[in-house]
């Protein structure tokens, strides 16, 4: 409990006391120009990967950015994007989902696709508070995330080949991240996924990757400012547009879900360690 208050506190702080942040991020982008990087959505760094390999000779930035809240800003950083002519790629959730939005990005040359959460939307709908409670429904997430993809698809006219999983608190409890339900082979074939942004063939290409974080410490592990000055060859960047410019309404929605889903899954919990 004294964690998800923490946290929470750490996210209210963010969302009433930090500045507007596009300005930062646009300069970094340039700075990222002006040193000679590549800027590439997840699709684009993937295809040179796997068709003609990296230039060893090349600087490659990979932007990111996971739409949990504040399809607004995301809609402003992608303006900068396509101002800078970069492409980059945005996971919106279901419930960020913008439709309009993201066949703009996709019809812009950038990538906009699925941020999904059906395992971890399976434990909370069905009260599950153990490790091996989730493993007995990722089957059914399987199946919700089959309908919530071809929704995506559907709603967007986008084909949808590259996801990401979304860490949502309850995956960090019970130790089961979204992404499982996608360690399939034949179902990525049913599904028509070709890559999870948290597979291991994808990420060994990516040596220095960097997190933004809540206002006031803005990134984690470190800044990645430091590793371009250090010309690292290739930067990979995971970005979330709440954390570059405050929507207030929207935020304190996702900030009083939070904690009343946290606090469902404490009572829950507590409760049956006393039966």
């Amino acid at each position: 409990m004294a964690a998800l208050m923490r946290s929470l506190s750490d996210r209210v702080r963010s969302d009433f006391l930090m500045p507007s942040r596009l300005g930062v991020y646009r300069a970094f982008l340039e700075s990222a120009l002006k040193e000679g990087y590549r800027v590439c959505s997840v699709s684009g760094i993937w295809r040179l990967i796997t068709a003609q390999g990296l230039d060893p000779h090349g600087r490659y930035l990979v932007l990111r950015h996971d739409v949990d809240t504040g399809w607004r800003t995301a809609a402003a950083m992608w303006a900068i994007d396509a101002d800078l002519g970069v492409e980059s790629t945005y996971f919106f959730r279901l419930s960020t989902l913008a439709p309009t939005l993201m066949a703009q990005i996709g019809a812009g040359g950038s990538e906009a696709s699925y941020h999904y959460d059906e395992l971890a939307t399976v434990a909370k709908r069905r009260g599950l508070a153990t490790r091996a409670e989730l493993s007995d429904h990722v089957a059914e997430a399987r199946d919700q995330f089959a309908t919530n993809i071809a929704r995506v698809r559907g709603a967007t006219g986008l084909p949808i080949r590259v996801v990401a999983a979304h860490g949502d608190f309850i995956n960090r409890r019970l130790g089961i991240p979204n992404w499982v339900i996608l360690d399939d082979a034949t179902v990525r074939r049913q599904v028509g996924i070709d890559l999870e942004t948290y597979d291991e063939v994808y990420l060994r290409h990516l040596p220095s990757r960097h997190t933004d974080a809540p206002f006031p410490r803005f990134w984690t592990p470190e800044d990645p400012n430091r590793a371009m000055r250090d010309s690292a060859p290739i930067l990979a960047l995971t970005l979330h547009p709440r954390h570059w410019q405050v929507e207030r309404v929207e935020n304190a929605r996702d900030d009083l879900g939070r904690l009343a889903e946290g606090l469902r899954f404490e009572v829950r919990t507590a409760l049956r360690k006393r039966t």
